[in-house]
């Protein structure tokens, strides 16, 4: 629509006025073009940061469960020493 208006019989203030409008538009698409990798990266970022400590989640459950399961067999190994003792 601006391109319109510049192309048209109009005069120098509404030209120039028309001019600063797609200048700044274009001014927005490159930024917005720009900044999208910088987007992407984050993203990333953060979807390695989940998967990281999904992963250390995992590794303290199993070595959660792996204490429980060292805990209940020492408990069963005194409670049959205690019974024959």
């Amino acid at each position: 629509m601006a391109w319109s208006i510049v192309n048209k019989e109009v005069n120098d203030k509404t030209r120039l006025q028309a001019l600063a409008l797609i200048n700044d538009c274009n001014r927005y698409k490159m930024d917005l073009t720009t900044n999208g990798v910088v987007i992407t990266d984050a993203i990333k970022y953060v979807q390695g940061q989940v998967d990281h400590l999904n992963n250390q989640e995992k590794k303290l459950l199993q070595d959660i469960q792996k204490k429980e399961d060292r805990d209940k067999e020492n408990q069963e190994e005194q409670d049959t020493h205690n019974g024959i003792f």
